[in-house]
């Protein structure tokens, strides 16, 4: 095939009956790949993803691809718009935000699409907020923006500010989708103004770059305060997981969203248009996952009995191997605002086996570098295995009920623990627990007679 002469290194010589592909500059680390090929393999479709490195051939390139056969295409930077007047058609849509990023094959050449600005719907209302009706401060007014202007108003908001430093490049996106709406509903503002914004609750989406590097501070307006009138905030960065934007939000109690569901939902969007099917949300789940790991690595995930030393292993792996670490009960405690043994005596066990399944499910979904020590009865709750495993790579740390005694016998913090005869206790709900955690882990690791240094040595070793 022509075309692969335009592939990367790794992708020349791939073999496949259909071929589809990203044309791009730089493209050698896009993750798209992670998407379509996990797609592929999973519905048992011989058809693989390659990444074309395109400079200043575009128009060769698209005629090449499509002589060769090539099924489909997604286009990125710096190309969504040049890719246009190569095509033999342009979707509504894609054409009114003036971008495009997905070719489908058609009779006499490619249709261009944007699966961005979708993609990015489907993000938001798959953590439960809805465009209709809503108010929204976005910032920046580049490429990104234009498309997630439009999906705003398309989506049905009220309004929407577009805050900018260069007000005129806002003004002109502003201008452009109430025109083709029809309406007036996108106001630009000056991120010197932005205090002109009324006073209200609004999804705020940043479309900037600010955020990707490690000294980058909020975008465009450094006002803290000014971010309490946000019920949501996207961010539609996804590396690193979590920006100072992001990280605002979650201090101020606010849903954080970061932009890899847009990313992976504007991939499977394409490959609903290429191949004519539609992927199942269970199919979708497992393409996330494996777009997780392949962004941020694995999680480390440490379950088991109480006093098994998740704990300590946790932060020494934390102050010794760079990852974050959570403790999911001092989580709990600090989101209730009081002890375990607390919460127990006023609210019952089934109250906080509940909040345990919460927290797993927010942490599965927003969750990098980080070594995640569990209470011990989590994994004993159905369902909650599996969220366990979408955080990252379970170890259970096995100790025997002698050693945990020892342990835990003069901590008076363990409601379950507050009986006449612990030891029994721990003896008999450790014969119930075990086969669970076993069941719910990837790796077990014996803690009993074993230095701290050489359990987190083996968990890092098998990542």
């Amino acid at each position: 095939m022509n075309i692969m002469k335009y592939a990367i290194e790794g992708y020349k010589d791939i073999q496949s009956d259909k071929y589809i592909g990203i044309f791009g500059n730089p493209i050698k680390h896009t993750l798209s790949p992670v998407i379509h090929d996990t797609i592929s393999k999973e519905l048992g479709i011989s058809e693989r993803y390659i990444p074309f490195h395109i400079t200043d051939n575009l128009g060769e390139a698209i005629s090449t691809a499509f002589s060769d056969g090539v099924l489909g295409l997604n286009i990125t930077v710096p190309y969504k718009q040049e890719v246009m007047q190569y095509l033999v058609d342009v979707d509504p849509a894609a054409k009114a935000i003036g971008a495009v990023n997905t070719l489908v094959r058609m009779e006499e050449g490619y249709k261009g699409y944007n699966t961005d600005m979708p993609g990015l719907y489907k993000a938001i209302t798959s953590e439960g907020l809805d465009l209709a009706g809503s108010k929204v401060i976005m910032f920046g007014a580049g490429g990104a923006a234009r498309a997630v202007a439009y999906m705003c108003v398309n989506y049905g908001a009220s309004k929407v500010y577009i805050v900018n430093r260069t007000y005129e490049n806002a003004k002109k996106i502003a201008e452009d989708m109430n025109k083709a709406f029809d309406k007036d509903v996108i106001v630009p503002v000056s991120s010197d103004s932005y205090k002109d914004i009324p006073v209200d609750s609004y999804l705020f989406i940043q479309c900037t770059s600010v955020g990707l590097h490690e000294k980058d501070g909020l975008p465009l307006v450094d006002d803290k305060e000014f971010f309490n009138m946000a019920i949501a905030g996207v961010d539609l960065i996804y590396n690193p997981a979590k920006t100072p934007f992001l990280k605002l939000m979650e201090d101020l109690g606010k849903k954080a969203i970061n932009g890899l569901k847009m990313l992976l939902y504007q991939g499977v969007m394409a490959y609903e248009l290429w191949n004519e099917l539609t992927v199942s949300d269970e199919l979708v789940e497992k393409v996330y996952i494996a777009l997780r790991k392949a962004i941020y690595g694995d999680n480390i995930v440490l379950i088991g009995f109480m006093g098994s030393g998740k704990t300590t292993v946790g932060r020494y792996i934390e102050s010794h191997y760079g990852y974050s670490f959570l403790d999911t009960d001092a989580y709990i405690e600090e989101k209730e605002g009081m002890s375990i043994s607390d919460i127990f005596a006023t609210k019952g066990e089934e109250y906080f086996r509940k909040l345990e399944t919460e927290v797993l499910e927010e942490l599965s979904l927003n969750l990098s570098n980080t070594v995640v020590s569990t209470g011990g009865g989590m994994p004993l709750k159905e369902g909650n295995a599996r969220f366990l495993k979408k955080i990252g790579k379970v170890f259970y740390l096995k100790a025997s009920s002698s050693s945990i005694y020892e342990r835990v016998k003069d901590d008076t913090g363990r409601p379950l623990l507050q009986v006449k005869d612990p030891y029994a206790k721990v003896c008999e709900m450790l014969e119930i627990r075990n086969p669970i955690y076993e069941t719910a882990s990837d790796f077990i690791l014996d803690t009993d007679r074993r230095e701290v240094e050489t359990i987190a040595s083996t968990i890092t070793s098998n990542i």
